[in-house]
């Protein structure tokens, strides 16, 4: 559990494109590509911690659930930008472009180019730790 608590707004990135969820949004379900989540809390975290500002997640692919005002994000990894290790990262997004490159199948490409993704968003986040 990375945060519990409500949110003015949540954008998430899906294979439809980058999505917005506010309050009174429509039920839905949606699969989460990896990237980048910002929500900005309203008052305090879970354990008490005040919130405030944009927030910043890091995460792999899951599902997002909306539902009678409550939002749900079910994801593989996710990781706070101070907690990215920018250098095992890049190793990461390394391993990726040659797994691309020795692809056999569709699959094997579809999944090392989701290792990218994963990969480029942590560095990204973790570049901008300071910034958020």
């Amino acid at each position: 559990m990375v945060y519990e608590g409500e949110a003015e707004i949540v954008s998430l990135p899906t294979t439809e494109g980058s999505v917005g969820i506010m309050a009174h949004h429509a039920n839905v379900i949606m699969a989460i590509i990896p990237g980048i989540i910002e929500y900005e809390p309203v008052g305090t975290g879970e354990e008490g911690e005040s919130q405030s500002g944009r927030q910043t997640i890091v995460v792999s692919d899951g599902l997002l659930k909306v539902e009678n005002g409550e939002v749900i994000i079910l994801v593989d990894t996710a990781e706070r930008p101070e907690e990215v290790d920018e250098a095992r990262a890049r190793r990461a997004e390394e391993k990726a472009r040659e797994a691309i490159k020795r692809a056999n199948s569709n699959r094997d490409a579809e999944l090392a180019a989701a290792e990218l993704s994963r990969a480029m968003s942590r560095i990204k986040a973790s570049r901008n730790k300071h910034n958020l």
